[in-house]
């Protein structure tokens, strides 16, 4: 047999093969399957008050304040969610009362007013259970005559956000209080 017809039969033979071959890529079963019905609940930041009432008095009313005056209390706050989240006292709103002065003289105002305290750290709180957190106040001894009769009111704004893929490496806080992760 020349060469040329031995190389031409190599061809053929090569060619054939890869034709089995590539004829029996083309002949496997096949089969798909669904897995359906999950449904996804995003988890809910709910916090109360569960303090029952004003924090710094057990009227709720705070009289007869003399200079020197200072008081601790706490709030309690109830996380009413399903997510655990991290808690803050976020700001304080102080309002007065003008009806009893005729509009004169702030007791949150001026060279030594009425001062608002608050604890500044974030609580961790598990969904379901309760924690508190300090507030208080002090009458500086300063205070003048130009208080004297003064009234006003406190808001402490809490604020909450969640803990889940959101809490610092040392268990010290939130990473973000953001819901947009800022």
């Amino acid at each position: 047999m020349s060469l040329k017809k031995k190389m031409g039969a190599a061809l053929f033979t090569t060619a054939m093969g890869a034709a089995l071959i590539g004829g029996g890529t083309f002949a496997l079963f096949t089969n798909e399957a669904t897995n359906a019905g999950n449904t996804f609940t995003a988890g809910k930041v709910i916090i109360s008050d569960a303090t029952g009432g004003a924090a710094l008095s057990t009227t709720s009313f705070i009289s007869n304040l003399a200079p020197g005056d200072t008081e601790n209390a706490t709030v309690t706050v109830k996380n009413d969610g399903n997510l655990d989240a991290w808690v803050k006292i976020e700001g304080v709103t102080t309002n007065k009362d003008d009806i009893a002065n005729n509009g004169v003289g702030d007791l949150f105002e001026g060279a030594n007013p009425l001062q608002i305290t608050h604890q500044a750290t974030p609580v961790l709180i598990p969904h379901g259970e309760s924690r508190t957190l300090t507030v208080g106040y002090n009458f500086p001894r300063e205070a003048g005559n130009e208080y004297q009769g003064d009234t006003g009111s406190v808001t402490f704004n809490l604020k909450a956000v969640q803990s889940r893929n959101n809490t610092l490496g040392d268990n010290s806080g939130p990473v973000s209080w953001n819901e947009a992760g800022n």
